[in-house]
């Protein structure tokens, strides 16, 4: 865990932080029941800090305690929760809206569906395995899906929204699979 805190400390160290959340979370929000929300590898908290000021109470859980020092000024409805993913677990049937942005840990798949309360809302876009100049460079397939791979690890969900498409942050384009959805009801296992 240290080595990795000190890596991503080291980027976030680096990198500006972007102060507008991710265009998928404004344009789904809404369709998520006020409450508890979950932001998986919030980073400096631009995801976070929006959703707070929809009115969620939001827990931001990051690596990084650098990037999570980002949010001196963070409103009281926002806590930072300092984590490694690799270990952290999401409590069963606690948030409303729970937000997956550019981070991959399969492992948690089934503890997403298990975290959202009936209702809840699953907001999840990352990287897209594939070749050519605007897919990540596959340095490691473990951080990058499959083709159709994060629709049918949801499959238990109601799908209101999946696309797999080459999209634009600023000037950098990068492919992402993007699913929107909500839990109906209770999900045995």
């Amino acid at each position: 865990m240290n080595r990795d805190r000190a890596r991503w400390n080291e980027k976030h160290r680096r990198k500006t932080a972007g102060s507008a959340p991710a265009a998928v979370i404004r344009r789904f929000w809404r369709h998520a029941p006020g409450g508890r929300a979950l932001d998986i590898a919030a980073g400096a908290g631009r995801n976070a800090r929006y959703l707070a000021a929809q009115g969620f109470r939001v827990d931001a859980v990051d690596i990084s305690d650098v990037a999570l020092g980002r949010m001196p000024d963070r409103p009281p409805n926002l806590r930072p929760v300092c984590a490694d993913l690799e270990h952290f677990d999401i409590p069963p049937g606690t948030y409303s809206l729970i937000v997956n942005i550019r981070f991959l840990k399969r492992r948690l798949f089934p503890q997403i569906l298990a975290g959202l309360v009936p209702g809840g809302l699953l907001i999840f876009e990352s990287y897209l395995a594939g070749s050519g100049p605007d897919y990540c460079a596959p340095s490691c397939r473990d951080y990058l899906l499959g083709p159709n791979e994060l629709l049918h690890a949801f499959l238990p969900l109601h799908i209101l929204h999946y696309r797999e498409a080459r999209l634009m942050e600023g000037a950098r384009p990068f492919y992402a699979a993007t699913l929107v959805a909500v839990r109906q009801s209770l999900i045995p296992g």
